[in-house]
């Protein structure tokens, strides 16, 4: 009698607890009613995704960052978006509709998703979810950084989504002081690689950890970086070099 109370009371807990997973997941996937006016400054806090980023931002450490401003056209809004990674920036812009809880692209077919706003418990944060060739699940916030239980809630709407952990960006945002990418030269531009290589050096399990049928295989990213003379580079200065 006590063994089968036992087993009763262990399966009524699964199910309760399997309830209460299922709901939590029903809410944070639900569109929101309204969206936020997105007009002003954005940061890229993490992004998650079916396919496996994390050797990619692992390897570049970005900090991105975008300006939206509202067109004359009601719904209609520019976006300058900013890239900052090993002190380079890549500038990029483009424009989009804005209505309720979706986003289209211009650049896209009328027949694509838009992108769409999910539920967030953090009160100046928007989570967006893209639907592309592959889908991204994006948490930005007003601010550089977010508390650790705004990002656990981000955490578990991937994680009801099936996908990949979010992996959390560089949150420096150093836009100014930077070399903007059109404006490099050759021979600088080689130093880019060479930085990856150093940082997948320090911790070169990250491509090995991750799997994905949608992706090649990320440990093609330890062969490009297998060749030693890399990491004597005569344009790599004396401090650099030392990070090694």
């Amino acid at each position: 009698m006590m063994k089968t109370l036992c087993v009763a009371v262990v399966v009524l807990s699964l199910t309760s607890v399997c309830q209460s997973a299922s709901l939590a997941c029903e809410r944070l996937l639900k569109p929101v009613d309204k969206g936020p006016d997105l007009s002003g400054r954005w940061y890229l806090i993490a992004v998650s995704s079916d396919i496996c980023l994390a050797p990619l931002v692992y390897a570049l450490w970005p900090s991105i960052a975008v300006n939206i401003t509202s067109k004359d056209t009601p719904n209609n809004y520019d976006a300058d978006l900013r890239l900052s990674t090993y002190e380079y920036c890549i500038n990029g812009s483009g424009n989009f509709f804005y209505g309720n809880n979706t986003i289209f692209e211009f650049a896209d077919a009328p027949t694509d998703e838009p992108n769409v706003l999910l539920q967030s418990g953090c009160p100046d944060c928007v989570v967006m979810r893209r639907n592309e060739t592959s889908e991204h699940l994006l948490l930005f916030s007003r601010r550089r950084n977010v508390s650790a239980d705004e990002l656990k809630e981000f955490e578990t709407q991937a994680d009801c989504l099936g996908w990949y952990k979010p992996e959390v960006l560089n949150s420096d945002h150093e836009y100014e002081n930077c070399t903007v990418v059109d404006d490099i030269i050759e021979g600088v531009l080689s130093l880019l690689p060479v930085k990856i290589c150093q940082r997948l050096h320090k911790n070169y399990t990250v491509p090995l950890n991750c799997h994905s049928d949608k992706y090649p295989d990320w440990t093609a990213l330890l062969h490009l970086c297998e060749d030693t003379d890399v990491y004597n580079d005569p344009l790599l200065s004396t401090e650099t070099q030392s990070e090694i």
